[in-house]
């Protein structure tokens, strides 16, 4: 399939059928913009548009995949091409999907804060609590928008702004709320958790073994239990360790599962 090929052959059978963009694109139910994107070859039809394209021209799919006409050379492979054309426009329909679901979600978004804004003036005479649900709704819209936006490394990205964006959520919901000890005690906390979210994905990515993966999983678990213990403990009145010594000791024993998987009898 020759993708620089096809976007002239269409504007090519479109000029010999007298036809405009817009007409061609009145038959397939796209824009004018779709056809003008084909026949500069910066976009592709998608597949589902091939048939009714190659016969609003007059070509076969093949002739229209490969770029050329019967008489201009032998044509290509059908089935080759078509799996080729799949692999190529899959990036584009992934593209499209991600922005409506950016779309939706935004506006799904901003529809909950009006709500809110509507109800908590209605049932108060001003904003009271809708401020908190706001730069909640903030948060989770920063922190799942590289999910939605990005090519590569999404996870990557999702994890640097949620650690990006914590600190100043604590910071805002604190004053919101009137607690300087939400900020106070979320400022060892937060990189505490953001740190231990990176180090579970890296985990998670390089440990091919699952008893050791979980293992892993499990050991940083108890050390971030461990650092919120002591972290909160002026509140709590002390160090609990059991919640962390028990999960420990499940790591301990994926450990030993591990180990005992790798030994030459069990392999």
């Amino acid at each position: 399939m020759d993708s620089e090929k096809m976007g002239p052959l269409i504007r090519r059978l479109r000029n010999d059928r007298c036809m405009t963009q817009k007409e061609l694109a009145a038959r397939l139910n796209v824009t004018d913009k779709a056809v003008s994107k084909w026949e500069r070859s910066a976009s592709l039809p998608d597949i589902s548009l091939l048939l009714p394209l190659a016969e609003a021209l007059g070509v076969s799919v093949t002739e229209l995949l490969g770029g050329l006409q019967e008489e201009d050379a032998a044509p290509p492979d059908p089935a080759g091409d078509i799996l080729a054309y799949t692999r190529q426009t899959a990036p584009q329909r992934r593209d499209r999907l991600r922005l409506w679901l950016l779309v939706g979600l935004s506006a799904a978004f901003l529809l909950a804060a009006l709500v809110c804004w509507i109800c908590d003036t209605a049932l108060n005479g001003r904003l009271t609590w809708s401020p908190v649900v706001d730069i909640s709704l903030a948060l989770a819209w920063v922190t799942l928008l590289p999910l939605l936006t990005a090519r590569r490394h999404a996870l990557a990205l999702t994890l640097g702004a949620l650690t990006a964006a914590i600190l100043p959520y604590l910071y805002a919901l604190g004053r919101l709320l009137g607690d300087g000890r939400i900020f106070r005690f979320g400022l060892p906390i937060a990189p505490a958790a953001a740190l231990y979210l990176w180090a579970l994905w890296a985990a998670c990515k390089r440990l091919r073994r699952r008893w050791l993966a979980a293992g892993a999983a499990l050991l940083l678990t108890a050390l971030l239990s461990l650092w919120i213990q002591v972290a909160v403990s002026p509140l709590s009145g002390g160090v609990r360790y059991g919640d962390s010594v028990f999960t420990l000791a499940l790591a301990a024993v994926c450990f030993a599962a591990d180990l005992a998987g790798r030994r030459p009898g069990n392999a």
